[in-house]
Order: C-alpha cells, then sequence, then structure tokens
C-alpha cells in the first residue's frame, strides 16, 4: 500500500476482503446459527450479509424475496407463512418494532459514552415525520435520544414514536441499549435495540417464518469493518489477500487493467485452495436421452 497509516491499511484490508466475498461463497465466510421463533419474525444479527437456507422445524423451506408479494401469480401478503416457506423482509434498524406509540431512553453502559449521539428517525402515531429543533432554530430530521450515563431519560420534544426507520449512532466504548418506554407512564415497556460499539448506522435482515417454531439458517457471513490489530480477516491465503491488496490499490489509481489482473489471479489462489479443502460428496446423476436398441421410445441411462 505504499506509507501510510494503520486506519488506512485497515480500510483496504477490508475492502480487499469484501471484493473476494462478492465473488465466491467460500466455506470459511459461511455460518450457521439456530433460532427460537415466537411470533414468526426472526431478525438475524449483523453477523449476517446474505440468508443462504433456512431449515424450519426440521424441514428445508423455499425463501421467497421481498419482491414475492407483488408477483401476479402470487399469493400477494398475507399475516401466516405457510409450512415449506420462508419470507425474506428486508433490513430493519431495530430487532423488534414498538407495538404502539412510544417514547424512546437510551441506556448507556460505559460512563465514557455520555452525551454520545444516538439519532433516531422515524414518524409519530399520526404518520407525519418527526422533526425536531437542536438548540440551534433548525429543524432536521429525526431525534437526539439523550444518552446520560446511570439517567435515562427520553427527549423532552420529541413525540412518541409510531414506526423506526433508521438509527444513527456514534462510536462508542460500550453497548448501547434503546429501550420504549409507556408514554402515559413512563414505565419501561420493551427492550427494541442492543447496539455494538463499532455501529454506527444498524442493519439487520429480517425473515418470516411458520409461528412458533424453530428455524436452523445456513448464511454469508457480512464483512465487517477491519480496525484494529486483532481483528480477525477471514482470508488466510497470504499471497492472495496481498494479490487483492494491489488490485484494490491499483483501482484507486485509476489503473482498472492492471486492477482486473491481480483480482483475477488472487480469486484463482483463492478458487484453487477452496477447491482443494472442499470434501468429498454424492456426484449428481447423469441423465442420457438415447433410442432403445429394439424400438422407437426413448430410453433414460443413468
Amino acid at each position: 500500500m505504499g506509507k501510510c497509516d494503520n486506519a488506512y491499511a485497515f480500510r483496504r484490508l477490508t475492502d480487499a476482503v469484501r471484493l473476494a466475498n462478492n465473488q465466491a461463497d467460500f466455506e470459511v465466510n459461511l455460518g450457521q446459527m439456530d433460532l427460537c421463533v415466537c411470533d414468526g419474525c426472526a431478525t438475524l444479527p449483523a453477523d449476517v450479509g446474505t440468508v443462504l437456507a433456512v431449515n424450519s422445524g426440521g424441514y428445508p423451506t423455499l425463501i421467497r424475496d421481498q419482491w414475492f408479494q407483488y408477483h401476479i401469480n402470487g399469493t400477494g401478503s398475507r399475516d401466516c407463512v405457510p409450512c415449506g416457506f420462508t419470507e425474506e423482509l428486508g433490513r430493519v434498524t431495530t430487532f423488534r418494532d414498538p407495538s404502539a406509540p412510544v417514547l424512546l431512553v437510551a441506556e448507556v453502559e460505559n460512563a465514557l459514552d455520555s452525551n454520545c449521539i444516538l439519532r433516531v428517525f422515524g414518524w409519530d402515531e399520526d404518520g407525519k415525520r418527526i422533526y425536531t429543533d437542536d438548540g440551534d432554530g433548525v429543524l432536521r430530521d429525526g431525534f437526539l435520544v439523550p444518552t446520560t450515563y446511570g439517567f435515562p431519560m427520553p427527549s423532552p420534544i420529541a413525540p412518541p414514536i409510531a414506526r423506526i426507520d433508521m438509527v444513527q449512532k456514534a462510536i462508542t466504548n460500550g453497548f448501547v441499549r434503546l429501550v420504549a418506554i409507556d408514554p402515559a407512564t413512563l414505565a419501561s415497556h420493551t427492550l427494541i435495540g442492543y447496539y455494538q460499539p463499532w455501529e454506527t448506522n444498524p442493519s439487520y435482515r429480517r425473515i418470516k417464518v411458520k409461528d412458533r417454531s424453530w428455524i436452523r439458517i445456513k448464511y454469508l457471513k457480512a464483512v465487517n469493518e477491519v480496525r484494529g490489530l486483532a481483528d480477525w480477516i477471514s482470508i488466510e491465503n497470504r499471497e492472495a489477500l496481498l494479490l487483492l491488496l494491489k488490485a484494490v490499490k491499483f483501482r484507486l489509481d485509476n489503473q482498472i487493467a492492471q486492477a482486473k489482473d491481480y483480482e483475477l489471479e488472487g480469486m484463482r489462489l483463492l478458487s484453487n485452495e477452496a477447491e482443494r479443502l472442499r470434501p468429498p460428496g454424492l456426484a449428481a446423476p447423469q441423465i442420457i436421452f438415447a433410442d432403445y436398441p429394439h424400438g422407437d421410445c426413448d430410453r433414460l441411462f443413468y
């Protein structure tokens, strides 16, 4: 990468890993988890990049993306999901939605995070977009949730929020809890968000399955930003990683042809390594259509 500081090198390492992940599903980038689903919906952790397969209650399912409800020959939108299907609902910013208009409080777990920025965007109970004044006389989209260590409190100027579509958060030293409270009694209502220190724009995949079931999902891991020397890098082939880093550098220098050459060579090394490590499996049957020796009908050979 030439002469640079650690922060720049970490960003380029992240770019190189993402470059590889966008082209192939290597075994090291695959994950699996088991979940219990109580209300038919499951919001998956930030580690989940793409859901590849879902086993619901011990049976495989067909995944329907968020466009399926618009298909002219489909079933449209229904509250329940038929057995044997999983519906992709897209991305959300909280792991649970408010069940009614609520006020929000933030609980920071580290005293150093007092007064860190936590901004929530959404609509009130009348379907009106929430705008607030941060104190300088200018209306801005969303509202700031106070973050005082040991003294969680709602925003004094924000109305109850009925639907949340985005959360912005500063990088913190500890975890931050987003709690919904009853606007009438100010009693704690529901934990709807639990954000890791590095999350700045929380985004999670949500799926819908049969109600009251357990599910097992196979997924492609999201590419996490490399931020320190102790962070895990999924590419174990050092030569391939160096080639992909050079591809990133050449692309930044507008040398696209050279970038493609290094990218192809790096991916070739990774693909060869993945093929060597892949365990043997059942071969797919070969089906050959041929004329039957004593007639005109076709015969299948396996």
